[in-house]
């Protein structure tokens, strides 16, 4: 897929992990999760599923940036993997109100009445990368992705993830996301992974405000220079 310019406007939210982690609301599934947010960097060692809600919401045209590493780490039952660069974003609860109030445990399922969309980057050991629109049911439904033959679906309509769609052990992959309106009062969805489109969709009755989540689970990031920017 194309290339896509970094489109930058008026920071609307950042987070230089130098002062604890104060602007997220925490949800984990394991004891054993380990958070640390210090000199630049949010290191997260998730055994099972972990999602950090960022205080604020946002609306209308705007972009989501971080930069994350991936590092390879072992748990029960699971081999060494790196694995699962996911987010949450425009993410509201059934009523419009705010899902990181509610009383949430960290594992997906707890996310299936929400409407939100979802990307799932590396996802399954790394064998799949995926956009989904959540639509308050438990079908999470799929609107594009990749994903390795062992695990393909219809919806999975681009193949095996290339190298741009995947995570590699120790190399850090700069991601945007970028939320806008389209023509027709649609609004599009677009993933760039270090300046690579991985997706472009165009949702016909879109979600145009909610929170944003990182989410992840069985693997170990390291995140920094998280912002949103209005387009």
């Amino acid at each position: 897929m194309a290339r896509g310019a970094d489109l930058s406007g008026a920071l609307l939210a950042s987070d230089d992990f130098r002062h604890g982690t104060g602007a997220w609301r925490i949800e984990q599934q394991s004891a054993d999760t380990r958070i640390r947010a210090a000199d630049g960097e949010l290191d997260l060692v998730a055994p099972a599923g972990l999602t950090l809600w960022y205080r604020e919401p946002f609306a209308g045209d705007y972009e989501i940036q971080l930069t994350a590493t991936p590092l390879k780490a072992s748990f029960p039952g699971l081999p060494d993997r790196v694995s699962d660069l996911n987010l949450f974003w425009n993410a509201t609860t059934a009523e419009g109100g705010d899902p990181g109030a509610r009383r949430a445990d960290g594992a997906l399922a707890s996310y299936d009445a929400l409407r939100l969309y979802y990307l799932g980057f590396g996802a399954n050991g790394n064998r799949s990368t995926r956009l989904r629109r959540y639509d308050g049911s438990a079908a999470r439904p799929q609107v594009a992705g990749y994903a390795e033959p062992s695990l393909a679906t219809a919806d999975d309509q681009f193949g095996a993830p290339p190298a741009f769609a995947r995570l590699k052990d120790g190399v850090a992959v700069r991601l945007r996301i970028q939320s806008r309106a389209a023509p027709g009062d649609t609004a599009e969805v677009r993933v760039f992974a270090d300046d690579q489109l991985v997706f472009a969709w165009t949702d016909p009755a879109p979600y145009r405000h909610g929170w944003l989540a990182l989410r992840t689970t069985a693997s170990h990031l390291r995140i920094k220079d998280f912002r949103v920017l209005r387009l």
